[in-house]
């Protein structure tokens, strides 16, 4: 049975990952993706899969991957980009255009993961990492987004950060962008001339204004984006499935697990022998002033 596009990937992020050059490897090779595949598959970019541990190399190359598709995809709206390769205190994402530039974040999540917070976004950082750039950009998947009332709202508002998702990505690409794509990145100018004051910093009049000028860009109605939403409910249901179907098989596997391996799996889950290393250490460094 041949692999889907996201099965290929994870299997070349686990072949990778190891190698130092982890990121060039994915980058060469999906450097040429074209605009048909990166509208199709654009959507479970945000969704982090399963079978990859937490804070593994696999997890981190997944992030990198995510970031080189936002590039490409920002490519295709016609804002050059690349993928910046220093790490700390720098947005992923680099767009120039004849008149402005433009820094930009992907924010990648588990299904399975409960509570996201403001800080989960980071838009506070991304206005400080923007630096002397014009416009800072996060994307996201929209289901990840926080609630009408987060304080992520009125920060990308007073510091000109926006919030955009997956899917208004997507629409924007098959769509075309028709109208002035600067408009988005001037969000905070657009709802304080169309919303009262006390609605203006509310994730409800957020999305509402980004899907109105989205709309605009595209020169499409609101009845279409709204069957586009529809799509990632449907694809996240899909991902959703390979995440469930995933933590099942452990399950299976764990119960055939005889008390011996049970045990040396749950002192590894809970990183015991690190912990013990780690306190030996700090007591070796231990001296009196």
């Amino acid at each position: 049975m041949k692999k889907t596009f996201r099965e290929g990937i994870i299997d070349d992020i686990f072949k990778f990952s190891g190698e130092k050059n982890a990121f060039e490897l994915i980058e060469n090779k999906y450097h040429s993706i074209n605009k048909k595949v990166i509208s199709k598959e654009l959507i479970q970019v945000g969704i982090m899969p399963e079978v990859f541990e937490h804070d593994s190399s696999e997890e981190k190359l997944w992030s990198k991957f995510s970031d080189l598709i936002l590039a490409k995809s920002l490519d295709y709206l016609g804002l050059p980009s690349e993928v910046l390769r220093t790490r700390g205190n720098s947005a992923d994402v680099y767009s120039k255009t004849k008149n402005y530039t433009l820094v930009s974040d992907a924010k990648c999540f588990r299904l399975s993961r409960t509570a996201k917070n403001q800080k989960d976004f980071k838009v506070k950082a991304l206005d400080d990492w923007r630096r002397k750039d014009t416009y800072a950009l996060l994307v996201s998947p929209l289901s990840q987004y926080p609630a009408d009332k987060s304080q992520i709202y009125p920060q990308a508002v007073s510091q000109n950060v926006t919030l955009l998702s997956y899917i208004h990505l997507q629409f924007l690409i098959e769509k075309g962008v028709g109208g002035n794509l600067e408009d988005l990145w001037k969000l905070p100018i657009y709802i304080s001339k169309n919303y009262k004051v006390q609605d203006q910093k509310r994730g409800q009049t957020y999305w509402h204004a980004i899907d109105t000028l989205v709309c605009q860009i595209t020169r499409q109605s609101i009845e279409v984006l709204r069957k586009y939403k529809q799509q990632e409910i449907e694809k996240t249901k899909e991902v959703g499935q390979e995440g469930i179907d995933y933590w099942k098989s452990k399950i299976a596997e764990f119960s055939k697990l005889n008390r011996e391996q049970a045990i040396k799996l749950l002192i590894r889950a809970q990183k015991i022998e690190q912990k013990i290393e780690t306190i030996k250490k700090a007591i070796e460094k231990v001296f009196v002033i």
